[in-house]
């Protein structure tokens, strides 16, 4: 029975020798460092080339003079708007502000016309986009005789000088509006013949669902979709420039055939005359990723 202890205390002993023993144990240790979240970016930015009676409102040295140089001015072969003089409706790649002005002519004749190529850019990230245009006054200035004859006695001057909303300019405005998108249809940005070139091409899409129509319709209140989930080509793609043009006719604008453009100053008569016509042109992007059913519906006043 004694034998039997010892034998006991002897393996207890030699296993507490066994775990003091023990060495290092095979390891390695894996460390992932700085995870980050970064948000990209829609910053929407815009420039514009404006032209009038085919001269174009163009950036350089116009008159050799030092204090004038890199001013916008016009430059072309039609002899209003005059050549040489300032313009301001073409500016580089900006945030927009109360100083850009798509249109800001005070001597509208009929048979004038006009279009500004907008160049739109949406920053890093795909995004759906939307036009709103409101026409915030059309309204009588001062009464000219032939325009009291035009509208009958009396019916200028009683509207003087209270009433809003009392002009004929809106009216006699026509506007329509394109996706200068090229021969390919959509936004690339890729060399695409006649993407961007100031010119409607028969294959382009006109962005109004009437096509052509007075100022006082196609931009009084209305919402146009450049991109969203209706139009069928897809959000603006990141990082490349998009073209829409833009033109107007003082008279009847008309688009014989596709890829054609026409404007008569006829139906336009005197009861325009010294009137004043303002819009508002609003550009709104949204990004597209997780937003597949985003439409361009009227923002909300």
């Amino acid at each position: 029975m004694q034998r039997i202890l010892l034998s006991l205390g002897m393996i207890v002993f030699v296993g507490a020798i066994a775990a003091g023993a023990t060495g290092a144990f095979f390891n390695d240790t894996e460390t992932s460092t700085g995870n980050t979240f970064a948000a990209g970016d829609i910053d929407l930015q815009i420039d514009s080339e404006q032209h009038y009676n085919g001269n174009s409102c163009t950036l350089g040295d116009h008159d050799n003079n030092e204090e004038t140089a890199d001013t916008y001015a016009w430059v072309g072969q039609s002899a209003y708007p005059v050549p040489g003089t300032a313009c301001d409706g073409s500016w580089t790649m900006t945030d927009l502000g109360p100083s850009h002005k798509f249109f800001n002519f005070d001597d509208v004749k009929p048979g004038d016309e006009g279009e500004d190529t907008i160049s739109i850019h949406v920053g890093s990230n795909p995004a759906w986009m939307c036009i709103d245009i409101t026409t915030t006054s059309n309204d009588d200035v001062n009464c000219t005789e032939p325009e009291s004859s035009d509208e009958g006695v009396g019916v200028c001057e009683n509207s003087l000088p209270s009433a809003t909303f009392d002009g004929d300019l809106a009216q006699n405005l026509n506007f329509f509006a394109w996706l200068d998108d090229g021969a390919t249809p959509g936004f690339q940005n890729n060399g695409d013949t006649g993407e961007g070139d100031n010119v409607w091409q028969a294959n382009e899409l006109p962005l109004f669902t009437n096509v052509i129509g007075p100022m006082s319709d196609t931009i009084g209140g209305k919402t146009y979709a450049l991109a969203d989930s209706t139009t069928g080509n897809g959000p603006v793609p990141a990082g490349l420039t998009q073209y829409i043009g833009l033109a107007w006719c003082a008279g009847t604008f008309t688009a014989p055939v596709p890829g054609t453009l026409l404007c008569d100053g006829a139906s336009m008569d005197n009861k325009a005359q010294t009137d004043a016509a303002v819009a508002d042109i609003t550009f709104r992007v949204e990004q597209s990723r997780n937003n597949e059913n985003f439409r361009c519906i009227p923002q909300e006043a």
